[in-house]
């Protein structure tokens, strides 16, 4: 039953029982049944009651009401909502900056994710207390910061938000030191987890795993499919206590227009992590769309004339995303978490990383090629999901002496040697995307 049906009905029915007492009865002190939601740390209870808690743009909810006096346990009556007062006792306990509720499995009560110390945390209530789930392996981290992708030359770190199929005990979380990153593919019932698959990127090489060993990337990505985990979402939002977490499960944004107030100038871009936060915003270092795209190297030029901006749907989740050419060469990707817009990947900005979107087997990819130069033709393709996350990517490359290859010559995909029949078979596959 709809959560916020059955608030109402019980309010309507503790309202009839009211009118109902006798006059012993209404000599009682009221004020011992009134409860109140979870408030924001350091803040009065009259700034609690002023608070208003912004719906977002798609949001349809009633706001959580606040009602004016809060009792010693702050407890809830109402029966099967005893979870909001353990969670957020146990958020005071933890010190928690930062969470959010969602419904990871089928059960009406919903879990709740708490990020500190850098990581995730999830919690469970069975009806009587709150249980942590653990990891399936001590050696699993739930990281919200790591390593950008291991080939991109760059010593700055993302944030990785958690990723979950709503309802079906699906998750991804991420873990890596220095440049190497570690994905997890984790399934989640009664509370425990179980690895299923990962992901290893290591000294420019990705490696793909089942629960029992090494497998080929296209079994992985077929895996994926079949298990489920190509439905994975960001959770996008993380909030300040447990009452503005509850009142915004699953909130939506436009992306659309996210995007597009970037490009107008009206918010920043999250660009990389500067520094590891259990507020998140605060490690955060954003650029401007001018920032990005400001012409300072070429004077007397408009930098309008040196950009082109489209939206395509890079990622294969069903909106557009935003991909922005500039001078020299320069291609920028971004996507939308929530209200965040996120730079995906930047490329170098030359001749020898030119980039395009191609198709694979029907599905987009980003394509970064080096084809104009003599002795050598390499492709790296890039293949990206709804959550910002790189699950596929391979190197396509031959080096040659003589003016063209021959079949002498050296060919490589997937880090194997193929012949040169394979390799112009391969690059065949590759189709490009035609301009709208």
């Amino acid at each position: 039953m709809n959560k916020k049906i059955y608030l109402l009905c019980a309010c309507i029915s503790f309202c009839l029982c009211a009118c109902q007492r006798t006059v012993a009865e209404d000599e009682v002190d009221l004020r011992e049944t009134e409860i109140s939601a979870p408030q924001e740390d350091g803040l009065s209870e009259a700034e609690a009651d002023d608070q208003v808690i912004e719906p977002t743009e798609k949001q349809t909810k009633e706001p959580f009401e606040e009602p004016s006096e809060k009792t010693s346990d702050n407890k809830l009556p109402e029966e099967g909502m005893e979870f909001l007062n353990e969670y957020d006792d146990l958020c005071v306990k933890e010190n928690a900056k930062r969470m959010a509720l969602i419904y990871l499995d089928e059960d009406t009560v919903p879990e709740l994710l708490i990020l500190g110390d850098g990581e995730y945390r999830l919690y469970s209530f069975d009806g009587s207390q709150v249980k942590a789930a653990a990891m399936p392996d001590t050696g699993i981290k739930a990281s919200a910061y790591g390593p950008k992708h291991d080939f991109e030359d760059s010593v700055y770190q993302t944030f990785y938000w958690f990723e979950y199929v709503p309802y079906k005990g699906l998750i991804r979380v991420h873990s890596g030191d220095d440049k190497e990153r570690h994905d997890y593919y984790l399934k989640y019932a009664d509370g425990l987890f179980e690895m299923e698959l990962e992901v290893k990127s290591m000294d420019h090489t990705w490696h793909t795993y089942d629960t029992e060993k090494e497998i080929e990337n296209e079994e992985f990505l077929s895996q994926l499919t079949d298990k489920g985990y190509d439905q994975l979402v960001p959770c996008a939002y993380l909030y300040e206590n447990v009452a503005a977490a509850y009142e915004n499960v699953g909130a939506v944004s436009n992306t659309q227009k996210v995007l597009e107030d970037f490009v107008n100038g009206k918010i920043d871009a999250l660009d990389h992590v500067e520094k590891i936060s259990d507020i998140p915003e605060e490690g955060f270092v954003m650029k401007s769309y001018e920032d990005y795209y400001s012409n300072e190297n070429y004077e007397n030029d408009e930098s309008d004339l040196w950009k082109e901006i489209e939206y395509i749907d890079f990622d294969n989740d069903g909106e557009d995303e935003l991909m922005i050419r500039s001078y020299a060469g320069l291609c920028s990707f971004f996507d939308v978490i929530g209200d965040t817009v996120y730079k995906v990947l930047e490329t170098s900005g030359s001749t020898t990383d030119v980039a395009s979107i191609g198709i694979i087997d029907n599905k987009r990819v980003i394509e970064r090629t080096d084809l104009s130069h003599g002795g050598r033709k390499s492709y790296r393709i890039m293949k990206y999901d709804s959550c910002c996350c790189l699950i596929d990517w391979f190197h396509l490359y031959t080096e040659y002496k003589e003016a063209a290859y021959s079949e002498s010559d050296r060919f490589e995909y997937r880090n194997r040697e193929i012949t040169m029949e394979e390799f112009e078979e391969i690059v065949g596959s590759i189709q490009q995307e035609e301009k709208q």
